[in-house]
């Protein structure tokens, strides 16, 4: 049994319009199966929207990424570089950790983000984001987790999921996404790994 800390509530960043003629940020969280994960996104992108900019971004190690100055880097590119930004992998613990902080801070820039997880971390993310006290979205793959494949990727990634994924960074808001910056967490009871 544990208690969350209490978290001041913030909104996510405000949805995109549309997805034609923007630039979206791959973020690669430093893990082997971010890269071709993200190469098959671009081809993606590149080929339902050849208006799309794509820009990227990848951690050396995703340890690093908890450090303050490389969270403070990616804030920097998203505001900078980025109307939206895809992150790839969260394939365990603290692999998915560790791409919420950098979709966290992508957000926290102002730009909508959205981490692509493997479907069997998503509690993970789940936790990690609400001790941010943002509800960062995130779209699910199966069994995603440590493949370095790109053929399969391709398999996976049809243009419905990239269709799903985009839907991320363009729908509007929930209210409890919208949640106030004064607002608290609530209590966590976390027993036997359910939540």
């Amino acid at each position: 049994m544990a208690d969350s800390e209490l978290t001041e509530r913030k909104p996510i960043a405000p949805r995109l319009e549309q997805i034609e003629g923007v630039r979206i940020g791959l973020f690669d969280n430093g893990k082997p199966a971010a890269e071709p994960l993200l190469d098959v996104v671009e081809e993606r992108l590149e080929e339902a929207y050849p208006t799309v900019t794509i820009d990227r971004y990848a951690v050396d190690h995703l340890n690093r990424i908890k450090n303050e100055e490389e969270m403070a880097n990616i804030q920097a590119w998203a505001d900078e570089e980025l109307d939206a930004c895809i992150g790839a992998i969260g394939d365990c613990g603290s692999c998915t950790k560790y791409l919420v902080y950098g979709i966290e801070s992508v957000e926290r820039s102002g730009t909508p983000g959205v981490g692509i997880v493997d479907e069997g971390f998503t509690l993970d993310w789940d936790t990690n984001a609400r001790d941010f006290g943002r509800d960062i979205r995130y779209y699910t793959l199966s069994a995603a987790a440590e493949v370095l494949d790109r053929d399969r990727f391709r398999e996976q990634l049809t243009a419905d999921v990239l269709d799903e994924l985009l839907e991320e960074l363009t729908r509007p808001p929930r209210a409890e996404e919208q949640a106030a910056d004064d607002a608290e967490s609530d209590r966590t009871v976390v027993t036997g790994g359910d939540r």
